[in-house]
């Protein structure tokens, strides 16, 4: 069995993994930040928990998703940052496993937005170079719920707040389809994929997509605040989704994830949305 190291403690995902891997090892923002300044620091963190790094998987966790933060950030979370760990997984032959979006798989929407265009340039550099993807795991995952903390700028942040506060909530005629896992289920697919020790790009794929005003229409009804949900006919990005669906990944043939809009509505609730009373 080998020793887990996880980057990024903060976040959802290193949250839902540490349940998979409880006797992983933690690295902070101000640590991973200084290995890329001194590589040396790396090697000596091998040195100092007394692990050989052929021994480690090294689970990189960090990153942005807002595409609205600064693009220099954006920039070394989701690129600089997982280059620097791949170049060191060739030096120090630690296995990294990386986290991206099946977004990649779709290039020209990747380009739509600088979050997506990050990872997108970092899914390529790790295509072309066969020394990573011969030995890194680079996990490409749909759109994440669950967990204790909602992403203000994801679309369902922005239901979340539209709800708390009853203010109005304005989307595109929501064609778009998506696949919504939850974060348990992904992380117990990322460790089942892990301990295959397989190498290269897989995705957590199950195969079931939603429409997204499906789902906005679910969860405003199922609260009792349709009036807050106002459909548009305003143009989607040209080059978003609104018919391609992945197959489900080999990998979890065997796995049932928790049906998708029911249990955002039950997260929902777990965070405090309340049903409006008198409409």
């Amino acid at each position: 069995m080998k020793q887990v190291v996880i980057l990024g403690q903060k976040g959802n995902l290193a949250t839902s993994l540490l349940k998979q891997y409880p006797n992983a090892r933690i690295v902070n923002k101000r640590d991973f930040l200084e290995w890329m300044k001194n590589p040396r620091r790396l090697s000596e963190f091998f040195s100092e928990i007394a692990i050989s790094p052929k021994d480690v998987d090294l689970f990189n966790c960090a990153g942005i998703t807002n595409a609205k933060a600064d693009a220099e950030e954006i920039n070394e979370a989701n690129f600089q940052l997982p280059i620097f760990l791949s170049e060191q997984s060739s030096i120090l032959d630690y296995r990294l496993i990386t986290f991206g979006t099946v977004m990649e798989q779709l290039p020209k929407y990747a380009m739509s937005n600088s979050y997506l265009e990050s990872k997108l340039l970092f899914y390529n550099q790790f295509q072309l170079n066969e020394s990573w993807s011969n030995s890194n795991l680079h996990i490409q995952m749909h759109t994440l719920y669950g967990g204790r903390r909602i992403q203000p700028h994801m679309f369902l942040g922005q239901i979340y707040k539209s709800l708390i506060h009853q203010e109005s909530f304005k989307m595109s005629g929501g064609e778009q389809i998506r696949e919504y896992h939850h974060l348990e289920d992904v992380a117990e697919a990322i460790k089942l994929i892990a301990e295959t020790q397989q190498c290269g790009v897989k995705d957590i794929s199950v195969g079931s997509p939603e429409k997204l005003k499906d789902i906005a229409k679910a969860i405003f009804g199922h609260f009792n605040a349709t009036q807050l949900l106002h459909l548009s006919s305003d143009r989607m990005n040209e080059h978003d989704n609104r018919d391609f669906v992945f197959k489900k990944s080999i990998e979890i043939k065997d796995m049932q994830f928790r049906p998708t809009i029911e249990n955002i509505i039950r997260w929902l609730e777990e965070l405090g949305v309340k049903h409006v009373r008198g409409n």
